[in-house]
């Protein structure tokens, strides 16, 4: 039988070998393989209907996990459309950010989530902002179908078209669009199944956001292109988490180091992780304390997961932790030295990373592609070795880039939005190690001679532009900035951050 090359031909043939499957389980409702595949028809017959979506055209989700977001990325697959999911969290500038620059066809959201979007519309018509739970659409959904999804007939597909877009902080201070294809996305799925021995039937709790790169491919894609079982939930609440996992016996759970600090703060019955064969983290260095803190109190060991939006997952930590890290099938390595020559295993250098999940460039080009994109290798500005065996240890960072538990900020953006302030007269943005072992952004003002600031004033002027979770923590006040200030030293993997 032939490889699957598309996410539509991989979906398709997952649902068709699995139809009477549980795929998705939301609260007290299921949706078997077949149920989630006529739920994804209708949403792309609804798509193309409303939005006249069509091939290479742009579908914003606004959205958190649920099976509006899934059956979205499926229908949207379907088409040939390419999903772009937001941050729900963001402000009103930093959407508008992204709908200046890419020709949007609509935007997916719910009632309850619909709020930013009547602030923007100077820059989409609020007839192309569609809530799925809206009485009006969800009567659209009652319309029995034209066909079964089997029987539509669907544009033909290119494995190299994007099937999704993330956005990546980078250190220019505007963001990257990320463009995974289909290949991408496939390739990559396929290879983590294999490395993690992922089967049909097998049970996952799915609580990071589908809008990060971690939760969707990891959350969403790996189970349901496995044709295993996704358990959603929207957010991390450790009581409702210890009842899934032992409710429905879930046996693998990829998180992110903000989870696994939180699950530590809470008393929980050390059995409460039992069930789990396969416990891991993604999206950012974890702690090593909290690692063995995990392991200690729910006898768990937690594998840390190694990637960038760019390239999907690189390498896995062994079943008995790390380092060093295993390279995922079809993933290749180099480490790079500083003129861009490979480095023989033992030897310290940048990592770049090939293979078939790896993008080719940025939506739009950034200037600086040739800088991480070269000779089909993407190049991480992280620092690394490969050993004898080809496996990975990771060591620090190059680029400047602050990492909370795995969400991304560029110190360049927030230090932008800071000096529009006219009492600003320079500023330095970079991270510390916070009272829990997390990382925490702090800023260092230099107010303008004659002009006074207080912090209250700084935090009210970033709600204005940044997600909450870009906003400094740490607020000094400096009469001049220090020559030597700048943020940008390289932090060790085996610490907290990258």
């Amino acid at each position: 039988m032939d490889r699957p090359d598309t996410v539509r031909t991989l979906f398709r043939r997952i649902a068709a070998e699995n139809p009477d499957r549980v795929a998705l389980i939301d609260g007290e409702t299921q949706y078997t393989y077949m149920d989630l595949a006529r739920l994804s028809s209708i949403y792309a017959r609804f798509f193309r209907e409303r939005l006249s979506l069509l091939p290479g055209h742009i579908l914003l989700a606004w959205l958190d996990n649920g099976p509006e977001f899934i059956a979205s990325f499926l229908s949207a697959a379907e088409i040939g459309a390419v999903l772009f999911p937001l941050n729900i969290h963001w402000r009103p500038p930093e959407i508008r950010w992204f709908l200046d620059r890419l020709p949007v066809a609509g935007v997916v959201t719910k009632q309850s989530l619909r709020a930013p979007w009547d602030v923007l519309t100077d820059r989409i018509s609020p007839a192309r902002v569609v809530a799925v739970d809206d009485p009006t659409v969800r009567a659209w959904f009652l319309q029995p179908p034209a066909a079964t999804p089997a029987e539509e007939v669907m544009p033909p597909l290119s494995p190299e078209q994007p099937v999704v877009f993330f956005s990546s902080s980078g250190s220019t201070g505007a963001p990257k669009i990320v463009p995974r294809s289909h290949r991408n996305m496939v390739e990559g799925t396929i290879g983590k199944a294999r490395a993690l021995g992922i089967t049909p039937g097998t049970r996952f709790l799915s609580i990071v956001p589908f809008y990060h790169a971690n939760g969707l491919d990891n959350s969403l894609a790996l189970p349901l292109f496995s044709g295993a079982t996704a358990v959603l939930q929207s957010d991390f609440v450790p009581s409702r988490f210890a009842e899934a996992l032992t409710k429905y016996r879930v046996e693998v759970f990829i998180g992110s180091p903000a989870i696994f600090e939180l699950l530590l703060r809470f008393e929980l019955d050390p059995g409460s992780l039992s069930t789990l064969r396969i416990c891991a983290s993604s999206g950012g260095p974890i702690a090593a304390e909290n690692i063995e803190a995990v392991r200690r109190r729910f006898g768990v060991m937690i594998r840390q997961v190694y990637g960038a939006s760019e390239t999907g997952v690189i390498a896995i930590d062994p079943p008995e932790g790390g380092p060093p890290a295993v390279p995922t099938p079809y993933v290749e390595l180099r480490i790079l030295g500083g003129s861009g020559e490979p480095l023989p295993p033992g030897e310290h250098g940048e990592i770049a990373v090939g293979g078939p999940s790896v993008v080719s460039g940025y939506v739009g080009g950034t200037g600086d592609e040739s800088k991480v994109f070269r000779n089909g290798y993407y190049c991480t500005g992280d620092l690394g070795c490969l050993d004898s065996a080809g496996n990975l240890t990771l060591l620090g960072r190059i680029r400047p880039i602050i990492n909370l538990s795995g969400t991304k900020v560029d110190p360049v953006e927030v230090e932008n939005v800071l000096r529009a302030l006219p009492e600003v007269a320079a500023c330095r943005i970079f991270s510390v190690q916070g009272p829990r072992h997390n990382e925490v952004i702090k800023a260092v003002i230099a107010v303008r001679e004659g002009t006074e600031l207080i912090r209250a004033d700084v935090i009210g002027h970033c709600r204005k532009s940044l997600a909450e979770y870009k906003i400094p923590r740490i607020i000094e006040f400096v009469s001049a900035m220090p020559s030597d200030l700048t943020g940008k030293s390289p932090v060790s993997w085996g610490r907290i951050s990258d």
